[in-house]
């Protein structure tokens, strides 16, 4: 386990991977493969709402109704509940990574973000929510990015990703105690998700 400081283990990472997480190939979650036939917004920055309403108060983040959104963890195995994973100790900050089998960007992202992961214990969550394809193609894309530190999970329909307003891949969102305080359609750089989780 490392014990410096996240900010100063980063520097390594954006050096080697040279990453800008960027938009890839993006194949649009109302493309027609969520057999649910929710259709989430349209735009990824266009205000989606951090909270839907007062009431709703399913999972650990206000206003984001999670209740029976239950997926496969690709890393510990089995069956999961979205709300459970994406639960942190006070003041942690979880970082949401949206992604699907096909996507090159989030094959070179997936790495990178294993590295995060790695940090000294409460620097940050993470936790994958994939959707679409197929479960093999799923299991591949954990194998060839070598994901083991953080929950991939992922779920053939997209409801996961419609709860946040997320309408494709990559997609990042960082939460912080039951709040969504930063969304990146498209991706964000390793600085500026070490900037949010230290902020």
């Amino acid at each position: 386990m490392r014990t410096a400081p996240v900010r100063s283990l980063l520097v390594p990472v954006v050096a080697v991977a040279g990453l800008v997480l960027a938009a890839c190939g993006q194949e649009s979650a109302t493309s027609g493969t969520d057999p649910s036939g929710s259709s989430p917004p349209a735009s990824a920055d266009a205000g989606v709402p951090t909270t839907v309403s007062p009431e709703v108060e399913a999972g650990p983040v206000e206003g984001v109704d999670l209740t029976d959104i239950r997926m496969e963890d690709l890393t510990a195995g089995g069956e999961v509940a979205l709300a459970d994973e994406l639960r942190a100790p006070a003041g942690t900050p979880v970082l949401a990574f949206f992604w699907a089998p096909f996507c090159s960007t989030c094959r070179s992202e997936a790495p990178v973000l294993e590295e995060l992961a790695q940090q000294p214990p409460n620097a940050l969550r993470i936790v994958g929510i994939g959707a679409l394809d197929d479960l093999g193609a799923a299991r591949d894309f954990r194998t060839d990015t070598a994901v083991r530190s953080f929950p991939l999970l992922w779920a053939e329909d997209t409801d996961a990703w419609s709860a946040f307003g997320v309408p494709a891949q990559p997609y990042l969102l960082m939460i912080r105690d039951g709040q969504v305080v930063q969304r990146w359609p498209g991706g964000a750089s390793v600085e500026e998700i070490t900037a949010a989780a230290s902020a």
